[in-house]
């Protein structure tokens, strides 16, 4: 990501989801009221119209297959693993590489407890300009902090902005493993693992190794390689990923127990029937929600 420039690829999801809010309310697999106010005013104004919002997926399907599906189903899979942890327990969130995510005000469950929005600071000012114009629930807990991942240091970051170590924590990183470099996300998972209260967890995502390396076959992979994503400089670019087998031990390794590991095709399962039934969804990443563990 560019110095100063905030993030595009956090727009495109916040476009799908605005999207995905428009279908009728049986049919939609996510709810997000206030993704379409922060887009582009030209992106709102041709979604308004139902035959340029068919194009509008028919073109995303060709550049990315199953991507719209599949971040309707990662949103909802979230939202899911959120109310789960605040129902047992949970008194913060930390939503790192936050972008134009806006649960702190769409889910009831968060009204009460301390969230913490992580991100790069350019993306931060494009968001809080643009809910400047937004009639909002009031929420008295929320922290906006700046950080760039691959340079600072999450917990100096978090300590400057009131975050407790002893209570029981909800982190979610959303989209964000896939740019980053190894070392990067070790420091990150060590500052979660000895850092937090008991029963603390954490969601996370990432891009299959396969289709870094050109093995995976599947039509999203291969788009995924042709993409600016991948070859250009200019935008953000996916440099990490993982091998689907080695999660379990990834995770040991790194004082976290697996809760689920959740794939395209079990999103799949868990949430499209009936009418969508037929919707493909993404089969190039991997959605995983671990809980911390003690140290021996």
């Amino acid at each position: 990501m560019k110095e100063g420039k905030a993030s595009f690829s956090a727009e495109i999801i916040a476009a799908m989801r605005a999207l995905e809010s428009r279908r009728p309310e049986h049919l939609r697999i996510c709810h997000d009221p206030y993704a379409r106010h922060l887009i582009r005013s030209r992106f709102r104004r041709v979604a308004q119209n139902p035959i340029v919002t068919k194009l509008i997926y028919w073109y995303l399907e060709r550049k990315g297959p199953g991507l719209p599906a599949g971040i309707a189903a990662r949103t909802r899979y979230i939202d899911d693993i959120v109310k789960q942890e605040v129902a047992n327990g949970a008194k913060q969130v930390v939503i790192m590489g936050a972008g134009l995510d806006m649960r702190a005000f769409r889910l009831e469950e968060l009204k009460d407890i301390h969230v913490f929005e992580v991100d790069f600071p350019a993306t931060q000012q494009l968001k809080q300009r643009k809910l400047e114009a937004i009639e909002l629930p009031e929420r008295n807990r929320l922290s906006y902090v700046s950080i760039d991942f691959n340079r600072d240091e999450l917990g100096e970051v978090l300590a400057k902005s009131g975050y407790d170590h002893s209570v029981k924590t909800l982190f979610i990183w959303e989209g964000v493993t896939m740019y980053l470099d190894a070392e990067s996300i070790d420091r990150t998972l060590a500052f979660i693992a000895s850092n937090t209260g008991n029963g603390s967890s954490l969601y996370f995502d990432y891009l299959m190794q396969s289709v870094l390396n050109g093995s995976c076959p599947y039509p999203e992979a291969v788009a995924v390689r042709k993409s600016e994503s991948f070859n250009s400089d200019g935008v953000e670019k996916y440099t990490y990923g993982i091998e689907e087998s080695a999660i379990p031990q990834f995770l040991s390794e790194r004082n976290f127990k697996l809760l689920e590991h959740m794939t395209g095709e079990s999103l799949k399962d868990r949430y499209f029937h009936g009418q969508n039934a037929n919707r493909y969804v993404f089969r190039i990443c991997g959605f995983i929600h671990a809980q911390v563990q003690p140290e021996v």
